[in-house]
């Protein structure tokens, strides 16, 4: 999380630009907002999730698994989606499965492996915790109109890791 509240002003900015010639007054300006941003939204979800008894990790679990054409995944392919280590989804899945959130079953080819399936109780708990994460989620973007929001997502995926999001903002942006 990006703790810093009071952001340094364009009087500052230039300063630390004249002693360090790598930092581009804009970028840096842009970046800091939008960590504090996203910061703020962080700490929203955390507290609504700490209310339903849930981490952001956890949350994204029984996400993953919702989303999931067959309902279930391997803990590696949860990982992955994560983006989190193998053994730091393993610790959540431990956690989870002894909160009755999650089951685990051999996988049906591969007797080594296993898969993570939403228990009731983790389908319960997902259903409770999903409209306060919309309402989160809306209430950070309500200043802006629905025009707003699209440019907002497109400019979001110019500078994001997707690269072919990223083409397709380009395409979306210049036209």
């Amino acid at each position: 999380m990006f703790f810093l509240e009071d952001l340094p002003d364009a009087r500052m900015l230039k300063g630390f630009a004249d002693r360090f010639p790598e930092m581009e007054i804009d970028a840096t300006a842009a970046c800091l907002r939008l960590l504090r941003v996203a910061s703020h939204l962080i700490r929203d979800l955390e507290a609504h999730f700490s209310h339903h008894g849930l981490s952001q990790a956890r949350f994204l679990v029984l996400v993953v698994l919702e989303r999931s054409a067959e309902k279930h995944l391997m803990p590696v392919e949860i990982a992955r989606q994560l983006g989190i280590s193998k053994k730091n989804t393993a610790r959540v899945l431990n956690f989870m499965e002894e909160d009755k959130l999650i089951r685990r079953t051999s996988h049906d080819t591969d007797g080594r492996a296993s898969v993570v399936t939403m228990t009731s109780k983790g389908r319960s708990l997902l259903a409770e915790a999903l409209p306060g994460y919309y309402r989160a989620l809306n209430a950070a973007l309500r200043p802006l109109s629905a025009k707003e929001k699209k440019t907002f997502i497109e400019l979001l995926d110019l500078i994001g890791p997707d690269e072919a999001a990223q083409r397709k903002a380009r395409r979306a942006v210049s036209s």
